[in-house]
């Protein structure tokens, strides 16, 4: 009888323990998906595609954001490019369906969306996809805690990079999609996030095969982390430099910025289907 107690009392720890830790996981990632977002948002990004001889292709874009009702609408404008000059890409979170993202073609002269089914895919021919682009809802992925207290150190200094080495204490995180339709809308079979616990930004994930759940295919890193203030006087976190890592080609796209403006108005005519066609606020 003794023994029984004692092996039921083991089950329900352990039962409590992992609940407790879905829980712990559940609440990180929330914290990280809900940090602070500056109102409006006005960036100039650098878009470094690094082929896997090492052979740079540099790009300018604009990024233009602004948050209303809590929901975030944001727009990028390829400024200098020999393939994507004059590209811009409309995304528009909406309250209980899926988000909207647009893309007007210079090329072609025409605006088409972007079916959720192709959102998995390259963003203007980097190793970015459209998902990449923006925060994933949490709530179409479950969420395992693997480790509470994860050292990671990044290098910012390696490809091009100029930060050197940085490390942080994390929360490592399985997330894996939750039904066959959110697995439709990413290209892996799961993801770990390393969230650092200062910040709560991933400096780390890692992205799995479909097919092959052990086999890893890419990786993103935030080179470098600055604490900034917008207009308002805010505080933010800014992920002033990110890159991701083709595992399968060798491939490797940097992100950038060079100059931002947070909390300065800008005008709603931005975010629109007119001004992603003919590029004019009015």
């Amino acid at each position: 009888m003794k023994i029984k107690k004692a092996i039921t009392s083991t089950f329900i720890a352990l039962a409590i323990s992992s609940a407790t830790f879905a829980d712990e996981a559940y609440d990180v990632m929330k914290k990280f998906t809900t940090l602070p977002v500056p109102g409006y948002s006005k960036s100039e990004m650098n878009l470094d595609v690094i082929e896997k001889n090492g052979k740079v292709e540099h790009q300018v874009m604009m990024q233009y954001g602004n948050r209303k009702n809590g929901l975030v609408n944001t727009v990028f404008e390829f400024r200098t490019s020999a393939t994507n000059k004059g590209t811009r890409v409309l995304q528009m979170e909406k309250t209980a369906k899926d988000d909207d993202r647009l893309i007007y073609l210079p090329q072609l002269k025409t605006t088409r969306r972007i079916p959720t089914s192709d959102r998995y895919k390259s963003f203007v021919g980097c190793e970015f996809t459209y998902n990449d682009m923006s925060i994933r809802d949490i709530d179409l992925d479950t969420h395992k805690m693997l480790n509470a207290n994860e050292s990671v150190t990044i290098n910012g200094g390696t490809n091009g990079g100029k930060y050197g080495m940085t490390t942080y204490n994390c929360w490592k995180i399985d997330s894996t999609p939750a039904s066959p339709n959110a697995k439709k809308m990413v290209e892996y079979s799961h993801k770990i996030s390393y969230i650092d616990k200062q910040t709560y930004l991933p400096v780390k994930m890692e992205y799995f095969d479909k097919k092959d759940p052990n086999k890893l295919i890419k990786i993103y890193i935030i080179e470098k982390i600055e604490h900034v203030k917008g207009a308002s006087g805010k505080d933010y976190v800014l992920r002033k430099s990110c890159l991701i890592s083709n595992e399968i080609t060798g491939r490797k796209t940097r992100v950038w910025v060079s100059n931002f403006e947070w909390d300065a108005k800008i005008p709603d005519t931005y975010f629109t289907q007119n001004w992603l066609t003919t590029g004019k606020t009015n």
